[in-house]
């Protein structure tokens, strides 16, 4: 609905009309998460309000809520010695919508949590009317000024009260489910760090009382290490502080006793200015740093309009970067007190340090000497390689370091095994810096090239038997190579290259593909004919030696084909259809051979 109103610029310009009650309700039910913010809205309120009354007079704080369930009939009254409302102000804050009592007191100040008047309309998620008495420290009268969820509101002068402050009152719906034990809940987690003393009455008697420190402040080693139980609901055995430069971030950082992967949601427990806005933070930390839970008390931080998150801006960006500079700076000073503790957390979180040494090339420069490695002959820390080989040589594929380890092992070479995840990237950084070291990146292919060859005598004497084997191979576009190597016990070694791998899954699904597919693979992708696989026979194998000297070629393709496919199984290649069927074809040769022989 619109209303046109006179204008001289415009006089077609319209106002919008707005259902207050609708408005109300949108407000109340969507910004929040969840009813049972109205408390910490509340508590919000009154502290604020303290600190308003303390820069004009010093004054003893206090906060008492009190609850009164008798049956159906459910009541909280909230009250505050804080500075009070005047009528002006009653009508600016709390009868428009937008309005805040701190907006003004926001420029001189940054101590204030919340909005006043927005929010006050939580309240209306678990009461239809809310009721407010308030002295002012600055009226010689009080108010009462009563807001319902239809949109309607009434505001009355009064007396002067003999106690400055504010009094909150709902009649909880009957709807609403809420008792005593929801209500300690709430004020635990939203009230028991503030900085003020609040008291809990429960049908007039007074029940509970809070006014705590954060732990971190005055707290021993297991109270700390209960603390982070109690916030995260496991158990935790390092911790450290958390503090940014200018004093206004600071909290505990609890290493996880367990590895946890980098897409896990993160759960930091974040207060603001002592109030609790939420356990479910994802951002006050580096994305890297999930292998820790924090708990953070910041002065300088902005909440979202809910207060229920931290709001994405610069002044964020920057605590989080200090933040993460602390967690480098606590694993930097475990190398020099603590090396055993440090070489525990990375063998629980390698990954996550891992990845950020990847982003952090002062970090990486200390941190890579402790990372450990898998290698051809045990697990082991860079300096520990070094003492054995100045050439550092790494695979990628673990299936291919499974190949090549016998054979590394045996030629008295170490290989690493850096298939994992970051590992490979992590060597190519660590050679930008490391220049007394050579790394090289290498496959099987490597083993077959620098493997012995055959002497002159014993290629020219198996020349032939070797062209007339890979006849039988040219059709799974395998080139034979023979070579001398130990172990003995090993036949062959096989290497395909990543393409070619790709080619022959993409020749897979043509051939289970209708007509329409082939031809879109045709057109994206191009089959490299050149590239073949390579097979490289241990001539030292007595296998393979009968095999040349054999002169009954009856049976050649059958043990070439063979020793192919078992060389792919080995190396956890997939067969093809062809060398499925073929590997069929060859056991029930081999088995109508053994009952030809009974």
């Amino acid at each position: 609905m619109s209303k046109k109103v006179n204008n001289s610029n415009d006089s077609d310009s319209s106002i919008f009309q707005v259902n207050l009650g609708g408005v109300l309700k949108i407000l109340s039910e969507s910004l929040y998460s969840k009813k049972e913010v109205f408390l910490r809205e509340l508590i919000q309120n009154a502290v604020d309000a303290i600190k308003a009354r303390n820069q004009i007079e010093k004054v003893k704080p206090q906060i008492l809520i009190e609850f009164y369930n008798q049956g159906e009939s459910k009541a909280l009254v909230f009250s505050d010695n804080g500075v009070g409302l005047t009528i002006e102000e009653v009508e600016e804050f709390l009868s428009k919508i937008g309005a805040s009592s701190k907006s003004t007191l926001l420029n001189q100040t940054n101590d204030f949590i919340g909005q006043f008047g927005i929010g006050l309309l939580s309240c209306f998620m678990v009461s239809n009317e809310i009721v407010v008495v308030s002295q002012s420290a600055k009226a010689d009268y009080s108010i009462r000024w009563t807001g319902n969820i239809n949109g309607t509101y009434k505001s009355e002068q009064l007396d002067a009260l003999t106690q400055v402050g504010t009094k909150c009152v709902l009649q909880l719906r009957n709807d609403i489910e809420f008792d005593e034990e929801l209500l300690v809940t709430l004020v635990e987690d939203y009230g028991k760090y503030v900085g003020i003393p609040i008291e809990v009455e429960i049908d007039g008697v007074l029940k509970y009382e809070y006014n705590e420190q954060f732990p971190w402040i005055n707290g021993v080693n297991h109270e700390i290490l209960e603390f982070g139980k109690q916030c995260f609901k496991e158990e935790f055995q390092y911790y450290f502080d958390l503090e940014t430069s200018d004093g206004k971030n600071k909290g505990i950082a609890y290493i996880l006793s367990h590895p946890l992967h980098q897409s896990a949601l993160k759960a930091n427990r974040v207060y603001l200015k002592r109030m609790f806005i939420t356990d479910k933070s994802n951002n006050i930390l580096p994305d890297w740093a999930f292998f820790v839970n924090a708990v953070i008390n910041s002065e300088n931080l902005s909440p979202t309009a809910s207060r229920e998150d931290i709001y994405e801006n610069n002044t964020l960006e920057e605590v989080r970067e200090e933040l993460g500079f602390c967690i480098k700076k606590y694993l930097k000073n475990l190398s020099q007190k603590s090396p055993k503790v440090l070489e525990h957390i990375i063998s629980i979180h390698h990954i996550a340090l891992k990845s950020l040494a990847l982003t952090d090339d002062d970090f990486l420069k200390f941190i890579y000497k402790w990372f450990k490695f898998t290698t051809s002959q045990g697990e082991m820390n860079l300096e520990e390689i070094k003492l054995k080989t100045k050439q550092i040589l790494y695979i990628t594929s673990i299936d291919e370091f499974r190949q090549v380890v016998p054979i590394a092992n045996a030629n008295n070479t170490l290989v690493v095994n850096a298939a994992y995840i970051y590992e490979a990237d992590l060597l190519e950084s660590i050679a930008d810096f490391d220049n007394k070291t050579t790394y090289a990146r290498i496959n099987a292919e490597y083993f077959g090239n620098i493997l012995n060859d055959l002497n002159l005598i014993d290629y020219q004497a198996n020349e032939y038997r070797l062209e007339m084997l890979q006849k039988h191979l040219k059709p799974y576009k395998c080139n034979l190579e023979v070579k001398r190597f130990l172990p003995e016990s090993i036949p062959a070694l096989f290497y395909i290259s990543n393409q070619t791998v790709y080619d022959r899954e993409v020749e897979e699904i043509k051939k289970s593909s209708d007509d329409l597919w082939n031809f879109i693979s045709d057109a994206v992708h191009e089959i490299d004919e050149s590239l073949f696989s390579k097979l490289f026979l241990n001539f030292n194998n007595p296998v393979i030696e009968k095999l040349f000297k054999n002169t009954n070629t009856k049976n050649d393709q059958l043990i070439i084909e063979t020793l192919y496919i078992n060389s792919l199984m080995i190396g956890h290649y997939p067969l093809s259809s062809v060398e499925l069927e073929t590997m069929n074809k060859n056991l029930i040769l081999m088995i109508d051979n053994l009952n030809n022989t009974l």
